[in-house]
């Protein structure tokens, strides 16, 4: 079970190892085997993108 993964098809980051496919490591929540890596960058990215968008807005507020 490694902190840094997270399951491809529903994005949770809870893995178990089942017993009956030998050992594969799948998700506990959809039992899909397909995992990825975290991108840290692209959650800078959106939130440095929300916050121009809001830095924007409240000018053309003011």
């Amino acid at each position: 079970m490694s902190v840094n993964r997270v399951c491809f098809n529903c994005g949770s980051s809870s893995f178990v190892s089942d017993r009956s496919l030998g050992g594969k490591i799948v998700c506990s929540k959809c039992g899909s085997s397909s995992f990825k890596n975290k991108s840290f960058s692209f959650l800078k990215t959106k939130k440095l993108v929300f916050l121009a968008i809001v830095i924007a807005f409240f000018i053309i507020v003011i």
